[in-house]
């Protein structure tokens, strides 16, 4: 028994050391695959987080650019320019420019005045002009033949840019050319450098090298012009030397001397790329998580096959290696700069730190429940946020079953109101228990921001109240208004007599205050339901909702008394107004309406001014 104890103990070793050759080159092999299918999955998730990213940073691009180029058709002086080919406007264009660098987020903007044609009246940046956009641009030609609003990437004589054109029009609605605003890729440029630590350099294809003559950044790789001044130059050798022509038609990420370079195309109007951003990050800079997970599950079976007899010890090395993961999970949690908690729709089970920080009164989820059940009871419940149910649905569950909205919630903490972008999901563990994970963002400047914007776009500078853009809008949703229930409505165009001899005289400052003086001394005999409008340089409109003529001439009159008492100390001689009064028709349109109001204006300033005059007008 010893011999054979001793033979089989032989046999066994030297099949184990067998079945040890054998095992190593397959487990090798196996191994060498597991770890480049978990690089190329890592950089595959890389490529696909970024590029989302990078379309995200676009999209808000679009929004931004295209709401300030829709602000750009306020101002008459654009129309006038347009209709009398005054390139003086550039100085105009520049000052925007400006004022939008200085007062706004918005750096770089450049505007861009183009008539029917597609002439460059003015530009922004530069005082060249007259040169025929249509024949380099294909979005300029193409908003020509077809006259409507437009945003895309663009390249022109100086750059790769976003545009935003909108067509303007004459007051018979005859098409007599575009405001393009302009917005450069040197922003996104940045904040994929801060936010993710990457470099770009944005390559416009070689087809556009003669095109353009004059190169904002003045950078090529060949033929191919690079679109971001801020594109390091060693990053651009390493594109010329892998091939910027392989660069630029490659469609998913290359590895090229320890760079992962990837690339996301940009479309022309017609769907042909026009150019490629690409994106550079060192492989030093990756934590390949995929790819130490993967290791690690090697070495849990290496250690599984070769020490059966260790089971003790597997079991402890996986349970320290549970732990780690858990560990790690919750510096992932914690490191998030939004709030984020995880619910069983009755009570809140884990938060982050974030969580923490903003409801500071807090420092454990049994205090905050001893006060609050949910969360939900901290909403505002306003129009367009979320509460504790809408729609006879609890707020969870709606988010859940919404997810392809967008849902915001107001909260108010301390006396301060914050606005979150909420978004909610349904996860489970492997014992099929269900749970809710709660995204909160905080965007509480940026709707600030969007909330200043508007106000830009729908009040004058001067005197804070209501612009032409806003009246045209509302003189059309009150006409609509008006023809749905039949209810009376009025119309008042005022203009101050003698303006114009007040600017010769005492100077335009002065003649600012003047409109400021009237627009104080007017607003506050208004009542809630009147908009009082600036639709040009003295000329100012008042519109009474359920109001009809009678009762309109009573305020109307109150209004130019009021202007007549305006004190000598506010401006430098008696000021008065004369006004034009209508009321609304069955058969009136915005058209008819509006010239009946400019009629009676007119007649009350050929019967001596400082009067109101009506015009009541039979159908013929």
């Amino acid at each position: 028994m010893p011999h054979f104890a001793q033979f089989f103990n032989q046999r066994l070793f030297s099949l184990s050391a067998v079945f040890i050759l054998i095992a190593l080159p397959i487990i090798y092999f196996l191994y060498q695959w597991q770890i480049e299918t978990a690089r190329n999955q890592e950089f595959q998730f890389y490529k696909a987080n970024l590029t989302e990213k990078v379309d995200v940073m676009i999209q808000e691009k679009q929004s931004t650019t295209h709401a300030l180029a829709v602000a750009m058709t306020s101002p008459p002086n654009f129309k006038k320019a347009l209709l009398e080919n005054d390139k003086s406007i550039q100085k105009e264009l520049e000052n925007y420019s400006q004022r939008l660098k200085t007062l706004t987020k918005y750096k770089g903007v450049w505007i861009q005045l183009i008539d029917a044609n597609g002439i460059s009246i003015a530009r922004s940046w530069t005082k060249k002009h007259g040169d025929d956009l249509s024949k380099v641009r294909q979005d300029v030609a193409a908003l020509i033949q077809d006259p409507r609003r437009m945003n895309n990437f663009s390249v022109g004589k100086f750059a790769l840019t976003f545009k935003s054109m909108v067509p303007l029009f004459d007051d018979n609605n005859q098409f007599i050319g575009m405001v393009d605003v302009i917005s450069q890729v040197n922003s996104i440029d940045h904040a994929l450098a801060e936010t993710n630590g990457v470099h770009s350099v944005v390559l416009v294809s070689k087809r556009y090298r003669k095109q353009l003559t004059n190169a904002f950044t003045g950078k090529f790789i060949d033929d191919y012009y690079v679109a971001n001044s801020d594109a390091d130059t060693r990053d651009m050798a390493l594109i010329k030397k892998f091939g910027v022509d392989k660069v630029f038609s490659s469609s998913n990420y290359v590895l090229f001397e320890d760079q992962l370079m990837v690339t996301r195309p940009i479309y022309d109007i017609h769907g042909q790329p026009m150019a490629t951003w690409v994106t550079l990050k060192s492989l030093e800079d990756f934590a390949f998580v995929n790819v130490q997970k993967t290791q690690r599950q090697f070495i849990v079976i290496t250690v599984f096959i070769f020490a059966l007899l260790l089971m003790l010890l597997a079991m402890m090395y996986f349970k320290r290696q549970a732990e780690f993961e858990k560990r790690f999970f919750f510096d992932v949690f914690n490191t998030s700069t939004e709030i984020v908690y995880v619910s069983n729709q009755r009570r809140i089970l884990f938060a982050n730190k974030r969580f923490f920080e903003f409801f500071n009164e807090f420092e454990t989820l049994d205090e905050f429940h001893e006060k609050h059940h949910c969360i939900c009871e901290l909403f505002m419940p306003e129009e367009g946020f979320l509460k504790r149910h809408m729609n006879g649905v609890y707020w969870f569950n709606h988010v859940i079953q919404n997810k392809n909205e967008s849902h915001y919630a107001k909260v108010q903490v301390n006396g301060k109101e914050y606005i979150f972008l909420v978004k909610a999901t349904e996860i489970s563990n492997t014992y099929g228990d269900q749970y809710v994970s709660v995204l909160m963002t905080d965007i509480t400047e940026e709707e600030r921001y969007k909330s200043q914007l508007e106000h830009l776009i729908i009040h004058d500078e001067l005197t804070g109240i209501y612009n032409r853009h806003y009246f045209n809008r509302t003189l059309e949703q009150e006409i609509k208004r008006h023809q749905r229930y039949q209810s009376p409505f009025s119309m008042a165009f005022i203009d101050i007599d003698h303006f114009k001899k007040i600017n010769d005289t005492y100077g335009h400052d002065v003649g600012d205050v003047v409109l400021l003086s009237l627009a104080k001394s007017i607003s506050p005999l208004l009542r809630s339901t009147d908009v009082f409008c600036r639709v040009g340089g003295e000329e100012f409109v008042i519109m009474m909702p359920e109001t009809n003529l009678e009762n309109a001439l009573i305020i109307s009159e109150r209004i130019r008394t009021s202007v007549e008492e305006i004190s000598s100390k506010e401006v430098p001689e008696k000021l008065t107004i004369s006004m034009g009064l209508v009321e609304l028709h069955s058969w009136d349109n915005v058209q008819s309406f509006y010239k009946r109001a400019d009629e009676a204006l007119y007649k009350a300033k050929e019967n001596g001014r400082n009067r109101i005059e009506t015009q009541v007008e039979e159908r013929t």
